[in-house]
């Protein structure tokens, strides 16, 4: 209608509170001067995930998810998009993917599913984003992000949910792990040890073979069941944000891309772990363990028991890797304890920061691994 060329632009969705909060009064010159035009809504029903942030099409199941920036404060950071990993993202993807798909264990029997994100686009702030010390959230207002969905990689009869819904309990205060294990036909400490082979083998060959952690919280891990609701293995998503690799040099590294390698944030070994030990053990398990000793009567112990017996197994299958064991140690004594609030209360507060903050680490806990 304006007699522009469509060829001329890029097209991405904007999250509706973002528009109103954020684009329209931040980027109002590009606006005025039509470098911006603001389309109405293609008509696709979409469902907002965990996140707020991330959307499923639901009028088109097999259409790529989108994750868009929403500029609030939520736990640690503002929830934008960093500009040079959101750009990365489709290569981070081919990394991944490549290890998984050279890996004959991680492919044919953990059959782990990496959600690609395989598409990205960015738009920087015409003056924030040359503005010496301006606050990183201003640099981080307009782009997205498009994931694969699941489905398209479900077997017929599987159906996924993320870990995080393993902790959610009815009116009646009756949770869905209990329902789970009911529908399953299984006695509860079986059911407990095939949700652990779904989720750990994959996370630890990651992590020992390739120095390589996702952050499998409840929001990015999604376990995958069969029609009896028996878990049966992975899905993991969220590359360009939370996946971190070793800062001492491996050889399986060697074949990282240079714009990958740029963008991956890495960790020392003794820190790498606790990827797994905060995001899984301590931000998901540490309230599903109590919740299984109430409801399915497997008491705490038996529940870490069943936990550290996967992680044995997998050190037994691949004795190879001992020197990798030993120096990602999931089973030291204790664990660094990670608390956010404190960035809050003591580090941060609420002011204004360049740079993105990394959690404040205080103090240990025991590790409910260690000796059982």
């Amino acid at each position: 209608a304006e007699g522009r060329d469509p060829g001329d632009y890029l097209y991405l969705p904007v999250h509706p509170w973002q528009w109103d909060e954020t684009i329209a009064p931040l980027f109002a010159p590009q606006l005025a001067d039509r470098s911006l035009i603001a389309l109405p809504t293609d008509n696709d029903l979409r469902l907002a995930q965990q996140s707020i942030r991330t959307f499923l099409n639901i009028s088109r199941p097999q259409a790529r998810s989108v994750k868009l920036p929403l500029s609030i404060l939520n736990t640690l950071v503002w929830r934008g998009l960093p500009t040079e990993r959101t750009l990365a993202a489709p290569a981070v993807t081919r990394w991944v993917h490549g290890l998984r798909d050279a890996d004959p264990y991680l492919r044919d029997e953990t059959r782990v599913i990496l959600l690609g994100e395989t598409a990205s686009v960015t738009v920087e702030h015409p003056l924030y984003d040359r503005l010496p010390g301006v606050p990183y959230q201003f640099k981080e207002l307009l782009g997205c992000i498009w994931r694969e969905p699941i489905t398209r990689y479900l077997d017929p009869g599987e159906r996924a949910r993320t870990l995080a819904a393993l902790l959610q309990t009815d009116p009646r205060g009756r949770a869905l792990t209990a329902e789970l294990v009911r529908r399953s036909g299984l006695a509860p400490r079986h059911w407990l040890r095939r949700l652990f082979a779904a989720l750990l083998p994959p996370l630890l060959h990651f992590l020992y073979q390739y120095g390589t952690v996702f952050s499998p919280h409840g929001e990015n891990a999604i376990v995958v069941f069969d029609e009896h609701d028996i878990p049966t293995r992975l899905a993991v998503k969220d590359f360009v944000d939370d996946v971190n690799t070793s800062s001492v040099p491996l050889p399986e590294h060697d074949s990282m891309a240079d714009d990958v390698r740029a963008v991956l944030l890495t960790e020392p070994p003794a820190f790498l772990t606790q990827f797994i030990h905060a995001g899984l053990f301590i931000g998901v398990f540490r309230y599903l363990a109590p919740l299984c000793e109430e409801q399915l009567g497997v008491p705490e112990a038996e529940f870490w028991s069943l936990v550290r017996a996967e992680v044995l197994r997998h050190h037994e299958r691949f004795p190879r890797l001992k020197e990798r064991h030993e120096t990602f140690d999931l089973l030291t004594p204790r664990i660094e304890r990670l608390c956010l609030n404190r960035n809050r209360l003591h580090v941060d507060g609420y002011r204004d920061r360049h740079d993105r903050p990394h959690a404040a680490v205080h103090g240990t806990v025991p590790n409910p691994l260690h000796t059982l």
